[in-house]
C-alpha cells in the first residue's frame, strides 16, 4: 500500500492542475463569459453585460469577439467616458489582432463619437477593404463629408460600389453629389 499524499503536496498538485486548466481552457471560459454578457444584454442589464465582456477580455486578450462586444456595449450605453473607454478597448485589441474589421469599426464609431472624423474615416475605410463590406465605405464617406472633404466622399462611395455594385446608398449619394 502506498503512503497517503501529504497536504502540502496535495495543495501543490491542485494548484498545478488549476494552472494547467487555466492555460488550456481560458479561451473557452472567455467565450462563456461573452455568452453570459449577451444574455445579460438581452435581459436589459447593460452594466452586467459590460462587466462580463470586460472579464472575457481580461481572460483572453486575443478574443476579437469579446473586445468587439465590450466596445460596442460601451458605445451603446452612452455614459460619459464610455466612448473613450471603447476607443481604448478597440485599440488594445487591435494591437493583438491588427486589421480585424469589427475592431476597426468599433474604433471608428468611438472616434466618431469623440468628434475625430478623419480617424473614424480611416478606420471605416480600412474595415471596408478588410471585410469587403460596402457599408463601412459608406460610413467612411459620411466621415469625410463631416470633415468637408468632397473628393474623399466620392472616393469612398466609389470604393463601396467596387465592393458591391448594387449598393443603393452609395449610388444615391453619388447621384446627389453629381447635382
Amino acid at each position: 500500500m502506498s503512503a497517503p499524499i501529504r497536504p502540502l503536496r496535495r495543495f501543490a498538485l491542485a494548484l498545478t492542475s488549476l494552472g494547467c486548466a487555466g492555460v488550456l481552457f481560458h479561451a473557452n471560459v472567455a467565450s462563456a463569459l461573452v455568452t453570459r454578457g449577451d444574455d445579460q444584454a438581452r435581459a436589459g442589464d447593460p452594466d452586467a453585460a459590460i462587466r462580463s465582456y470586460a472579464r472575457a477580455v481580461r481572460l483572453d486578450a486575443r478574443s476579437a469577439v469579446a473586445a468587439d462586444r465590450l466596445a460596442f456595449a460601451l458605445l451603446m450605453r452612452r455614459r460619459p467616458g464610455d466612448a473613450s473607454l471603447a476607443l481604448s478597448v478597440a485599440e488594445g485589441a487591435l494591437r493583438a489582432l491588427p486589421g480585424e474589421p469589427a475592431l476597426l469599426a468599433d474604433r471608428a464609431f468611438a472616434a466618431e463619437r469623440l468628434g475625430r472624423w478623419r480617424s473614424a474615416e480611416r478606420d471605416f475605410a480600412t474595415a471596408a477593404i478588410r471585410a469587403r463590406d460596402p457599408r463601412y465605405a459608406h460610413l467612411a464617406a459620411s466621415m469625410a463629408a463631416r470633415a468637408g472633404a468632397r473628393a474623399r466622399v466620392r472616393a469612398h462611395l466609389h470604393e463601396a460600389l467596387l465592393l458591391d455594385a448594387r449598393y443603393a446608398p452609395a449610388r444615391a449619394l453619388l447621384a446627389r453629389l453629381a447635382r
